[in-house]
């Protein structure tokens, strides 16, 4: 007994010492399941180097979603990282990161898109778009899956709810990527300076779509979320003009990135495990829990973020007031305190209370639409090719908020 103890002792030293959430190795890219299985069992409560409080424990972290004092907005420490400029502006006027009532304002104009009734009347567009995309790979050999799937589905889809061109998608991928990579703990001024000049080219752009449609006549039934922000505008809600477009590049970031991610890493890891693959081929009552799994095993938003108002007691211990917590949901959905064998990929787990989409107020918006894309398009990537394999080895961004492929070949037949 006194030998383990030592041994724990030792794995907890070396996890407080060595884990830098701003200086991470290669290998946390790779695959981070490792170094969050270490922090749950020996540093649950890891402090980081900047003053911020890791948690990777799932019940720690059920227990901050669930104390409503716990504020988003990070205006100060944005404020601090950024600068002044576009991209500032986006990261503290988006919902995402503003706390009640605003958020609450905002989030009631686009809610309606994403209610499970009108996002399945998508279901055919979807299924139409993924069967295109099946028939154009099915000619040849190898495809860069990423590249010629799993990132093309949700923009396609997005630009169709906002009603922007679908020829645009290319664009509002590009630029919401550089909005969204300095979100990350650590990154680099040039990065910074990437995000603002995105951001600003996204405004514009957007911009020239809210004034066409503030130029048309008014729709009695809003048929995008643009019209459905300038019907809103016209009625006299509470909404400004940077509020509607900083809404729209959240939204459309949502829509694609995060869904590209777990439609690329969800196939990744079925093609590791082939017996699952074939499941998903071969049993329609599987889809639905499978696709949970899937978002549990892959967890494509990794952190998130809450600033505590007042002393928070959490299982692991108590969180001091005006403290920044990152949230490791990533960890939380390996955690073996809750889920049997969670590094085992399994589609017919149940129960499956994973956090993949957060919790609470802020819960995803568009959690039904990244289920209906999953739900079309990995079953029938499975039925049509059913002797897909990887053509060598994934490369990964270097990314930790958000888990993804930068590239995956595969090999179709």
């Amino acid at each position: 007994m006194n030998a383990v103890n030592e041994t724990k002792t030792a794995i907890s030293n070396r996890v407080e010492s060595s884990f830098d959430l701003f200086n991470l190795p290669d290998a946390y890219y790779e695959d981070p399941t490792p170094f969050f299985r270490d922090l749950r069992d020996n540093d649950p409560m890891h402090w980081n180097s900047d003053g911020s409080l890791l948690l990777t424990r799932y019940e720690d972290i059920k227990t901050v979603w669930r104390d409503l004092s716990g504020l988003v907005s990070r205006e100060e420490a944005y404020t601090k990282k950024f600068g002044q400029g576009p991209l500032l502006e986006h990261h503290t006027t988006s919902m995402l990161f503003r706390d009640p009532p605003d958020h609450d304002r905002l989030r009631d104009i686009v809610n309606p898109f994403f209610t499970q009734s009108s996002i399945e009347r998508l279901r055919t567009t979807v299924q139409d778009i993924v069967a295109g995309l099946l028939d154009e790979m099915a000619s040849k050999d190898e495809v860069e899956f990423v590249a010629e799937f799993a990132s093309r589905i949700p923009i396609q889809l997005i630009c169709n709810i906002f009603g922007v061109p679908q020829e645009d998608g290319p664009l509002i991928r590009d630029l919401g990527a550089q909005v969204l990579v300095p979100l990350n703990p650590a990154v680099s001024q040039e990065a910074i300076a990437a995000g603002h000049e995105a951001t600003r080219k996204f405004k514009e752009y957007l911009l020239v779509h809210i004034n066409t449609w503030r130029a048309l006549p008014a729709e009695d039934v809003p048929t995008n979320i643009i019209s459905a922000l300038v019907a809103a505008e016209r009625r006299g809600d509470a909404i400004s003009e940077n509020e509607m477009v900083h809404i729209c590049i959240l939204v459309l970031n949502g829509g694609h990135e995060t869904t590209t991610n777990l439609l690329g890493l969800s196939t990744l890891a079925l093609l590791r495990n082939p017996d699952q693959f074939a499941l998903l081929a071969g049993d329609p009552a599987i889809v639905g829990p499978g696709v949970e799994e899937c978002l549990r095993f892959v967890t494509p938003l990794q952190l998130q973020g809450r600033r505590t108002t007042r002393e928070v007691v959490i299982p692991s211990g108590v969180i001091p007031p005006n403290t920044e917590v990152i949230i490791a949901q990533a960890s939380a959905n390996r955690d073996d305190r809750i889920f049997i064998d969670p590094d085992k990929l399994d589609l017919a787990r149940r129960p499956n209370p994973h956090l993949a989409f957060g919790a609470g107020i802020h819960v995803c918006l568009g959690r039904p639409l990244a289920r209906l894309e999953a739900g079309v398009a990995l079953p029938e990537l499975a039925r049509r090719f059913p002797k897909m394999t990887l053509a060598g080895q994934p490369v990964f961004n270097r990314n930790t908020r958000f888990r993804s492929l930068q590239s995956m070949r595969v090999k179709l037949y």
